[in-house]
């Protein structure tokens, strides 16, 4: 009998079996759930004809599996996932599976069986599971070469065109015209055709050198970049020649084509006997790809892990792979510990799409960072740790990547400003994104009580809604939802306090919670950041205040109850209720919220069955009056936002009291402990 007829009939056997009920029970067994290097022992005897084991499954994992028996026999092993859909099988005495790919996540099982039966004995066996992860990549640090006449490199093109060259050397210096000297030794020559006055057309040349004596060995990367004039326009392509020669020994001369606003990428590496390789070169990518990236072959990484790694010219890039939820929140950090490194990060979804990247995590640091990013589906993603240019760059090194949840300010930990290609730069700049069909209404409202929001997307102190996610259950045509409100860059808004307000507002029939992710940057520097699970309806109000010398700090926030039922729980009165002001029926009082003193209590006597009507009245200032009813037993029991859609009054009209006793009146303003309106107020009282 042929071997492929064995293992056919022996899938059919272990299918049937796992069909028929015959192992339910061992599957059932949570004891017997696979991790990977752990191994486990089994035994098969004419009771039990075979065992089953689960193992979680995470799409492009790549396994080997092998039953080893303790005693002579062979063993089968078949992979299946939940449905009993055969992955992979073998035969063998051990039985190995190697590199069984997952397609799909999920839950998926391990059948062993004696492939020739178990007489009236029985086969003792240890079964194992091990991930197949790529090949470790290790970076070879940077030496030196005594040379006699160093090393000198050139850019030399066809027209008048403005191009600048760049030279990044192994040991992380970047010799360009704004910086004309390393500390490797490199010197920059003239910045040619850098100003239109002084135009070479025949045969422009940049050049940078080593002298002679040590120069870095390892990977030296070549940038030009053809800058676009604005008084003198070239839009003609332009011929591009690179040329080096190391302690006198020439490269074969690297050749190509630029168009404006494009980047040319080449490396070589120079080795410590002087030898010389040429890499890839060519126009630089833009955005980021991943073709050529094999995504299925990855290494898992867990929440709140760091990895470390390496890229080189050989191995450009590396893998993580983890499973998101839609909602979920993920930061991720990659930073540069050795050579010259220029990092680069990418996310990638299950379909393949990148959803987001970073190159620099702020200007100058060329680490990269993706914080506080929503997913915007459940499903198998990737993490691509690569280099500046991807395969074309050539700067090299070790590097730490660190997978967590939400990052915030503070304690050390630099947020990254988040920016939107398609959208205007701000002197002061609020983002909202959010990851499911949900409308999340976005609204900041300035010092003089102004408020930008769907509504009225421009107000005079310059705030600008330039995009409104999800606006009428309109939902977004790819990746996360965004609503931006921004003011434009030149100078800073009026100096006070503003007010932000997340209201979930619409459903759009998706009822699940939302995670929204909201920032706040000014001038590049993230001044707010905040993460909340907020449900239909709810709201949730944050502040920031500009000062007079155009310094910015961040307010506190939280969730002040639904658009119908205001929260008074953040509000600490229980130190004041003895010293509270009394009011009587017909009584009408003022007081003032201000920044330090957001609310103020008053008391009456009530009676079961009589009827309260409670007023809050602004005066003056940008005060949003928000006014609450407590109960003799410290129960909120009445609450009202706005009497009507016409004022930002509140009114608590006619409420039946419950019981006899002493009740309390909180007056304050919108968002409690974490609103920021101010100003002065009439309250009155009337029992009927």
């Amino acid at each position: 009998m042929s071997s492929r007829l064995q293992k056919l009939i022996l899938m059919v056997v272990i299918v049937g079996m796992v069909l028929s009920g015959v192992v339910v029970l061992a599957q059932d067994n949570t004891s017997r759930a696979l991790v990977p290097d752990i191994a486990v022992s089994g035994s098969l005897d004419a009771d039990t004809l075979a065992e089953v084991y689960t193992l979680l499954g995470i799409s492009g994992q790549v396994l080997n599996i092998t039953a080893t028996p303790a005693t002579e026999g062979r063993l089968g092993i078949l992979l299946t996932d939940a449905s009993g859909v055969p992955v992979a099988q073998a035969t063998g005495e051990p039985a190995s599976l190697v590199e069984a790919t997952i397609v799909t996540s999920g839950i998926y099982y391990v059948t062993v069986i004696a492939a020739d039966g178990v007489g009236d004995g029985s086969i003792d066996y240890s079964l194992v599971m091990t991930l197949v992860t790529p090949p470790a990549v290790e970076f070879n640090p940077p030496g030196e070469l005594l040379t006699v006449t160093g090393m000198q490199i050139s850019l030399t093109w066809n027209s008048g065109a403005n191009l600048d060259l760049e030279v990044r050397d192994p040991v992380g210096g970047s010799l360009f015209w704004e910086t004309p000297n390393v500390p490797s030794g490199g010197v920059f020559g003239e910045n040619v055709n850098g100003a239109c006055n002084a135009l070479i057309t025949g045969g422009p040349r940049e050049e940078a050198q080593w002298p002679a004596g040590v120069i870095p060995t390892g990977s030296y990367e070549l940038i030009v970049y053809f800058q676009q004039q604005q008084d003198c326009p070239n839009n003609d392509p332009v011929s591009v020649t690179l040329s080096a020669v190391v302690d006198g020994n020439p490269i074969e001369p690297i050749e190509g084509t630029l168009l404006p606003n494009q980047i040319y990428l080449a490396n070589f590496v120079v080795a410590e006997d002087g030898t010389v390789t040429t890499g890839l070169h060519g126009v630089k990518v833009d955005p980021p790809t991943v073709q050529g990236v094999v995504l299925t072959n990855s290494t898992p990484i867990n929440l709140s892990t760091t990895l470390t790694g390496a890229i080189t010219n050989t191995q450009p890039y590396q893998v993580y792979g983890f499973e998101g939820q839609a909602g979920q929140v993920v930061s991720i950090q990659m930073n540069a510990v050795s050579g010259s490194l220029d990092t680069l990060l990418l996310l990638v979804d299950q379909n393949g799409n990148i959803v987001t990247e970073n190159d620099d995590v702020e200007r100058g640091i060329t680490n990269s960072a993706i914080q506080n990013y929503s997913l915007v589906a459940s499903g198998s993603y990737r993490i691509v740790a690569t280099r500046y240019g991807q395969a074309l760059g050539g700067t090299e090194g070790d590097y730490e990547i660190t997978f967590s949840g939400a990052a915030t300010a503070g304690n050390g930990v630099t947020v990254q400003a988040p920016t939107f290609s398609d959208l205007p730069r701000g002197s002061v700049e609020v983002s909202l994104q959010w990851a499911t069909n949900a409308d999340i209404q976005l609204l900041v409202r300035d010092p003089s009580g102004e408020a930008v929001y769907d509504a009225r997307p421009t107000i005079p102190s310059g705030g600008v809604a330039a995009a409104i996610g999800n606006d009428n259950c309109q939902a977004a045509l790819s990746g996360t939802p965004l609503s931006y409100i921004y003011w434009p860059e030149g100078r800073l808004p009026p100096a006070g306090p503003y007010e932000i307000e997340v209201l979930y507002q619409n459903t759009c029939n998706d009822t699940q919670p939302v995670t929204f992710s909201l920032n706040v940057v000014s001038n590049g520097q993230v001044v707010l950041t905040a993460t909340e699970l907020l449900r239909p309806d709810e709201r949730y109000v944050t502040s920031y205040n500009i000062g007079l010398d155009g310094s910015i700090e961040a307010g506190e926030g939280g969730v002040f109850g639904t658009k119908q039922v205001p929260d008074s729980s953040s509000l600490d009165i229980a130190a004041l209720i003895p010293s509270a002001q009394l009011v009587s029926s017909g009584e009408t009082v003022t007081g003032s919220i201000r920044l330090n003193q957001r609310f103020n209590v008053y008391a009456f006597e009530g009676t079961a069955g009589q009827v309260a009507t409670i007023g809050l009245e602004q005066l003056n200032g940008t005060l949003d009056p928000v006014v609450f009813l407590i109960d003799p037993n410290g129960v909120q029991i009445a609450q009202n936002d706005d009497a009507s859609l016409d004022t930002r009054n509140s009114l608590i009209n006619a409420f039946p009291l419950p019981q006899d006793g002493r009740y309390i009146i909180i007056a304050t303003h919108f968002g409690g402990r974490y609103g920021v309106t101010a100003g002065d107020y009439r309250l009155s009282l009337r029992l009927n």
